[in-house]
């Protein structure tokens, strides 16, 4: 028994060495297939868009979903230095410069990822954009004893490189990043995962297709990013330069771009309470705060809006509670899918709320909300909870007989194609996400959007109340006057 223990031990240090041999094999027979570059630098037309949200451009001013349309990005040029490493890109855009303007502005796009970033003890998140490459991916795997196995994918049979960077996730789970080596040594797709507040154990991948030779420099003509399935960045290479020899400044940073010092923790949450009516309160953690609304109904509570994080959240959910002791909070209203306006629905799913949204964002919450989050660390993740979803089409109201909430889908909006506000009756107050007003300042072309939408429901409101808290209280007036009314 004994011979036998020690052969079989034998045997499983053997396998475990011929599987190391067997990635060392993979790696290096794809590093040389890409050219064993040092560096490379590639250049093309990209689009990316800002996560949750849509990138709006000259072409195409009005968002018509979740990531639809992305934004050009023109004369983009990226340089991956393996040696430092680190990388950078930059192109040129033509977007909306932000402010609830729609009129498109020259801007620059750029993406830096330092040495220090691409410390695999850094941050994941910091250094994804690195490793996902190609070339990123085979460095990595090289220098963090990658493992291989097989794998099918789209009827296409793949040798698989699996690592892991030796930061933890919040959960303390150890991250994994997969490329898929084509029958020619070629990286056809590189995923990994990162716990994001809304998308959970969100899923990254990129896929690399139409590898061509560009006189010495192997490069993909295609690059697709998806980011829990959704687009996040593509780019059509049409050229490409192995170990260029101004690596270091190819890429330089635009004017006034600079590093950043750290930055400390945020100041804790205050929330106070404005009465609005009788049991009908403003929530708020004073300026910079994204206020929510609380209405209380004769058997439940409806929030209105949980936006910008889980802590604020959490922070309104324990005020909401004092304010209004021993009645659920059955119903979260969200007025548009926008990461800072969703970063808190984690804690009300936890809190066993219903997500009221339009019915344009229900697929995109029910797929986020509902994957598993085994990399993250947040009161949801540790007591896991089905999100559940009521939507509105046009029009919904909510009511028991002693009080009433009224939702409207604004459309159509350059800002969203889910955008919900809340009328309530008995006090007249306007309760709504982005359309913000700035006193003495005309309107931006969001409210001008709303402001046709309103005269046609014809909404007997007075107050006013952004998501945005407003340095002192707004009114009908005061959008009227913006609009030239």
């Amino acid at each position: 028994m004994k011979k036998l223990a020690v052969v079989a031990i034998c045997l499983a240090s053997l396998c475990a060495s011929a599987m190391a041999q067997d990635a060392k094999t993979v790696i290096a027979n794809a590093q040389k297939a890409l050219g064993d570059v040092k560096s490379i630098t590639y250049s093309g037309s990209a689009k990316d868009v800002a996560f949750q949200q849509c990138g709006s451009n000259a072409a195409d001013m009005n968002c018509r979903g979740t990531h639809d349309p992305m934004r050009p990005i023109n004369n983009y040029v990226r340089v991956i230095d393996l040696t430092a490493p680190a990388s950078r890109a930059t192109g040129a855009t033509n977007n909306p410069a932000g402010g609830g303007a729609t009129q498109p502005m020259p801007g620059t796009f750029f993406q830096n990822i330092t040495t220090q970033q691409t410390d695999v003890a850094q941050p994941w998140g910091n250094s994804i954009e690195f490793y996902i490459t190609p070339w990123g991916f085979l460095k990595g795997a090289a220098a963090n004893n990658a493992t291989v196995s097989k794998k099918k994918v789209d009827g296409k049979n793949y040798t698989v490189l699996t690592w892991s960077p030796t930061v933890k996730a919040a959960s303390g789970k150890s991250y994994s990043i997969n490329g898929y080596i084509d029958d020619k040594n070629m990286v056809d797709r590189v995923e990994t995962w990162l716990g994001d507040n809304i998308m959970g154990d969100m899923h990254i991948l990129a896929t690399y297709s139409g590898w061509k030779d560009f006189g010495g420099a192997m490069a993909p003509t295609k690059i697709v990013q998806t980011r829990g399935e959704w687009p996040f960045f593509e780019v059509n290479v049409t050229s490409a330069k192995a170990n260029p020899p101004d690596v270091a400044t190819l890429v330089p940073a635009p004017a006034g771009r600079g590093g950043g010092g750290p930055r400390g923790a945020p100041p804790a949450m205050v929330v106070t309470s404005e009465k609005l009516g009788d049991g009908l309160y403003r929530l708020t953690t004073g300026a910079g705060s994204y206020d929510s609304v609380i209405v209380e109904f004769k058997d439940y509570i409806m929030m209105l809006e949980a936006g910008q994080s889980i802590a604020r959240g959490e922070a309104y959910i324990a005020e909401t509670k004092k304010l209004i002791p021993n009645k659920p909070i059955r119903y979260v209203m969200n007025t548009h899918p926008h990461s800072d306006h969703t970063g808190g629905l984690p804690a009300l799913v936890e809190e066993g709320a219903i997500i009221i949204t339009q019915k344009n964002n229900e697929a995109f919450l029910d797929k986020a909300l509902n994957t598993p989050r085994t990399l993250l660390d947040d009161s949801l993740a540790k007591n896991p909870k089905k999100a559940k979803f009521e939507t509105v089409a046009e029009k919904k109201v909510y009511s028991d007989g002693t009080r009433t909430v009224e939702m409207y889908h604004i459309p159509p909006a350059p800002h969203s194609n889910g955008l919900i506000i809340a009328y309530i009756p008995k006090e007249k107050v306007l309760f709504q996400g982005d359309f913000s007003v700035n006193p003495g300042e005309p309107a931006n072309d969001h409210v001008k959007a709303l402001v046709p939408v309103l005269e046609k429901l014809n909404l007997d409101f007075d107050r006013y109340i952004n998501v945005h808290a407003s340095a002192a209280p707004q009114h009908k007036a005061d959008v009227w006057k913006a609009v030239g009314k």
